[in-house]
């Protein structure tokens, strides 16, 4: 990932009572059309992923912070008694299910691949490997999936969701204000393994509090993750490197959800750099 280190006029980590008044009302309709009721919750992992994870052991346990909930057989995955595996509804069913279609199927062959392949000692992923001669159209289709989990996240939370994730997920085949890159944490690697996990949602705000200046999330399966970051004025043409643009785009490391946030990437292991440098001679 190429360094990008605008001015955000502000913290990097604020307290939530400094944005409270910038926070978003709730609303009873479809944050992506705007103009169907929302009736459905998105999964914050495809089912599909969480039962492949559950496996014959008929049981996942979810973690967030100290706080551990066990959701058994696949029943629980459907029944969501404690609202674990879903997002509040904040989706017509139309959009999260009929128009989005094509962005839960590419992010499903995505996530079996990953999910097969150790990557994290890998400089990139292979796009062609995973859709073969189809590789630009399902890697757009596969960001703007996340732009659809990232987005449910924004309305979770309350946070003003930009238009360019809408414009994206309509057809656009870039966003000006933020960019998606694939991504590896150490920390994350050593807490869940190969399980899933979705970071910290992290907002920053002007220094006078008046404004919302960026945030930051990521989305991982076992150690892969892409994180999503969205910059109020903009990232210019240089510093916008999106993984959906490559065939093979690079794995940036990270030593800990700290440094996702402020961008600090890591070198590569040494095996990464010395298949990197196999592929550049």
């Amino acid at each position: 990932m190429t360094s990008f280190s605008p001015d955000f006029e502000g913290s990097e980590l604020p307290d939530s009572a400094r944005y409270a008044h910038l926070l978003a009302p709730e609303s009873a309709m479809c944050w992506w059309c705007e103009s169907r009721p929302a009736t459905t919750g998105e999964h914050k992992f495809k089912r599909a992923s969480l039962a492949r994870l559950m496996g014959n052991g008929e049981m996942l346990v979810w973690a967030s912070g100290k706080q551990q909930r066990e959701i058994r057989g696949k029943g629980g995955l459907k029944r969501d008694r404690y609202g674990l595996v879903k997002f509040p509804k904040s989706m017509c069913a139309p959009c999260n299910n009929e128009i989005s279609k094509s962005f839960d199927i590419s992010y499903d062959t995505y996530a079996q691949y990953v999910e097969a392949h150790l990557l994290r000692t890998m400089p990139g992923i292979s796009m062609e490997s995973i859709y073969g001669s189809e590789w630009r159209q399902k890697s757009l289709d596969l960001a703007r999936y996340h732009a659809k989990h990232f987005g449910c996240r924004m309305v979770r939370d309350r946070f003003p969701v930009p238009r360019s994730l809408r414009d994206f997920m309509n057809g656009a085949e870039d966003m000006p204000d933020s960019r998606m890159v694939i991504i590896c944490t150490d920390s994350v690697t050593k807490a869940y393994g190969s399980g899933m996990s979705i970071s910290p949602f992290v907002p920053r705000v002007s220094a006078d509090g008046a404004r919302f200046t960026s945030c930051v999330m990521a989305a991982y399966i076992g150690p892969i993750g892409i994180r999503y970051e969205w910059v109020a004025d903009g990232i210019p043409d240089q510093f916008r490197d999106q993984f959906f643009h490559y065939s093979n785009p690079v794995i940036n490391y990270f030593r800990d959800e700290k440094d996702v946030v402020t961008g600090e990437t890591r070198k590569p292991g040494g095996f990464a750099r010395f298949l990197q440098w196999v592929h550049n001679s």
